[in-house]
């Protein structure tokens, strides 16, 4: 499977380390719809360019946006183009025909797949609910699985098991020290390992990824045809040696 591991320029050393496959988050749309950036390498060239919208306002008139979306392609030589988050139809469809002009790639959630008739549609690895392999199935039939990449979200979650509460984002160090001395168990329809803990407030359940459960998801995956995936830092910064070494 082709990866792509996604980082923001504070750690591009650490994921050149790794792979040069890499989606710049450097990216992001300013509040009056103008394309921004943070530093990069004058000599940096390839990978892809990944676009946030947080703290900014999609233009009522694309055109502007997605030129510069693509000369920013053209000038770095990226392959294409990631969007992380739900984008407008407009938006999508003006740069998904720009972008296959130029024989570069449009990447955007499934959501929005029908807005970009060349795009990639994103699919989440990460459920706490459901069958993997069922979803993956459904979005290759629907999509044709040559229009898919895997969303590789690594799974950290810890669930209170009475009802009404919230899970919580676990960082990689708290996992391993919840871990520690606990038996883990294995959900074959979510593709995650799981185990339970008590506290003073009541019983946990933290439902969680590491190399086996992610490359499993990969050959899931691959069985059906889908030949590409992200991983992002720093969410798998312990792991990824291991997931995208030789």
């Amino acid at each position: 499977m082709e990866l792509y591991l996604a980082t923001d320029s504070g750690r591009l050393q650490q994921a050149m380390a790794c792979t040069a496959q890499l989606a710049h988050m450097s990216y992001r749309i300013g509040s009056d719809g103008t394309l921004l950036a943070s530093p990069l390498p004058d000599t940096l060239r390839g990978g892809l360019l990944m676009l946030s919208d947080e703290g900014g306002t999609y233009p009522d008139a694309p055109e502007g946006l997605c030129r510069q979306l693509v000369q920013e392609c053209l000038r770095r030589r990226y392959a294409g183009v990631v969007l992380d988050a739900m984008p407008p139809e407009g938006f999508c469809r003006t740069l998904d025909e720009l972008l296959a002009r130029q024989e570069r790639q449009l990447y955007l959630p499934e959501a929005a797949a029908g807005y970009a008739p060349h795009g990639t549609a994103l699919l989440c690895t990460a459920l706490a609910s459901g069958s993997l392999e069922d979803r993956l199935a459904a979005a290759a039939e629907k999509w044709g699985p040559e229009r898919l990449a895997l969303d590789l979200q690594r799974m950290m979650l810890d669930y209170p098991l009475s009802a009404g509460g919230e899970a919580a984002a676990l960082t990689p160090p708290r996992l391993h020290a919840l871990a520690e001395g606990r038996a883990t168990y294995f959900s074959r329809p979510l593709c995650a390992r799981y185990f339970t803990y008590r506290t003073d407030s009541g019983s946990r359940f933290v439902l969680f990824d590491d190399v086996q459960t992610l490359r499993m998801k990969m050959d899931m995956a691959e069985k059906l045809g889908i030949r590409q995936g992200f991983f992002m830092l720093p969410e798998v910064e312990d792991l990824a040696q291991s997931l995208l070494g030789p």
